[in-house]
């Protein structure tokens, strides 16, 4: 099969990228930067998700059957730059399902985000729960998976949605206000000093790496009579660690780490409006989701994904 990853040389598309040429699948990255490294096996198009003809040139030319949309804006970026931030995830998404519809893909993968939700009374966030995001990150979110469930049911498009939690893994070079997750064991491992810009309590809901790309292939290879509510919340490492508990793991492996914690008024009144925890009941039942990874694991996987020798 032919698969597309618009956003390919990012931190998700690159992972997804290998999986997916394991299980034997074409893949075409889609991108305005060219990966780090050298791609023998994928192919590499350069492009930008708001332009709608680089768009549907890329799914025409390489007669693309299936497509994982990641290409977007992160919240800090929205935040800086909302008038991009519309373009590429408001207008990108727009661009795919259309250029789907146009040349017959037969399924779309979205990645969404727990920013779709916005502060919560109870924390606890559902696949029902009302959408009220107070970020322009989140509304995009909202937007994307709105547009989707529309295409599928106006024109048969198989659209299918993850709300991930905040991801962590090695190599991450995106900017968001959680990435001082990565960040915290990529500087201990790395020997330079790091200063996270959230309070020792600050906790968000995480996944590992590993877990998101096996969540991605599970959800796309999923029969479709097993998808039903079309957009999934996948549960994160319970209980959810606070910045103190990820900076007490990666003492035991770096006692010496330079990490001081010094909470940025303006990143702690964005994160205060994530939910604390994602239900994932519909994505248990309907396809089996489950995650592997806590945080020991996590962490100690982490530093072996970026230094094999370490011990």
């Amino acid at each position: 099969m032919v698969i597309l990853i618009t956003g390919g040389s990012g931190f998700i598309g690159s992972e997804l990228s290998k999986n997916l040429l394991q299980k034997g699948h074409q893949v075409v990255l889609f991108d305005m930067i060219p990966p780090e490294k050298e791609k023998k096996k994928e192919t590499f198009v350069r492009g930008n998700i708001s332009n709608w003809a680089e768009v549907i040139n890329a799914v025409r030319d390489y007669k693309v059957e299936h497509i994982f949309h990641l290409a977007a804006m992160l919240s800090a970026q929205c935040e800086s730059n909302p008038w991009a931030a519309l373009q590429v995830n408001g207008l990108g998404i727009y661009h795919i399902l259309e250029a789907s519809r146009l040349f017959g893909v037969k399924k779309v993968i979205f990645t969404s985000s727990m920013g779709a939700y916005g502060i919560v009374p109870h924390g606890t966030v559902d696949d029902k729960t009302i959408q009220r995001p107070q970020t322009l990150y989140g509304v995009t979110k909202v937007f994307g998976e709105l547009l989707g469930l529309y295409y599928h049911r106006r024109f048969g498009i198989d659209f299918r949605g993850i709300r991930f939690p905040q991801l962590v893994g090695p190599g991450i070079k995106s900017e968001g206000y959680g990435q001082y997750l990565p960040k915290m064991i990529d500087s201990a491992l790395k020997g330079i000093p790091f200063e996270a810009w959230v309070s020792e309590e600050t906790s968000l809901p995480i996944m590992y790496i590993k877990d998101a790309i096996r969540c991605l292939l599970e959800l796309f290879e999923a029969n479709q009579s097993k998808v039903k509510t079309r957009v999934y919340n996948v549960g994160q490492i319970f209980p959810s660690p606070t910045a103190e508990d990820l900076l007490e793991e990666i003492r035991k492996y770096f006692p010496n780490a330079q990490i001081t914690l010094n909470p940025d008024p303006k990143a702690m009144d964005i994160l205060k409006t994530i939910p604390k925890k994602l239900d994932d009941r519909e994505a248990r039942i309907e396809w089996g989701w489950s995650i592997r990874y806590g945080l020991k694991e996590m962490v100690e996987d982490f530093i072996k994904g970026l230094n094999p020798n370490f011990s």
